[in-house]
């Protein structure tokens, strides 16, 4: 309960200095090797965040499965990465059995804002997610993906 209050709390605060941020998150155990994510964002379970990725304000990270951010990435403000979900179940309660899978972002990838990656998804390096894309498969490397679901829209 204390490191969820220091990660998605504390260190959430825009009151927060970036370096303080960063060194309750690496006290708290997260693999973050950058000082680059802005306030307001939500850390869960296993993250990895390789070197010169930016996150911007508002992510989440929803690790209830393996989170690996490559290095050079980018975050726009709001995007989500969900590594869980619900096996469909029967009327009384549809929302059944939670399920889990890791989220791989490969690098230099741009996650435009309000984005989404769903569990078990992996972004292939240098992609471009456009804002607001639900990303529900694995996406090419240097491709451009948008869309609900998102769909490889072109090369890069």
């Amino acid at each position: 309960m204390i490191r969820r209050i220091l990660i998605s709390s504390i260190a959430a605060s825009w009151a927060v200095p970036r370096t303080l941020r960063f060194a309750i998150y690496r006290a708290c155990g997260l693999r973050i090797d950058t000082r680059a994510i802005s306030a307001g964002c939500f850390f869960s379970g296993p993250v990895s965040i390789g070197r010169g990725t930016y996150v911007n304000a508002n992510c989440l990270f929803d690790g209830s499965a393996a989170i690996d951010v490559g290095e050079r990435c980018a975050f726009g403000p709001g995007v989500m990465l969900i590594t869980s979900s619900h096996e469909l179940a029967g009327p009384e309660q549809r929302a059944g059995a939670v399920t889990a899978a890791p989220i791989r972002i490969g690098d230099g990838s741009w996650i435009g804002a309000g984005a989404k990656i769903l569990p078990g998804v992996t972004v292939g390096a240098g992609c471009v997610i456009a804002a607001g894309a639900v990303v529900t498969r694995d996406c090419e490397p240097n491709t451009l993906y948008g869309g609900v679901p998102a769909q490889a829209l072109r090369q890069l």
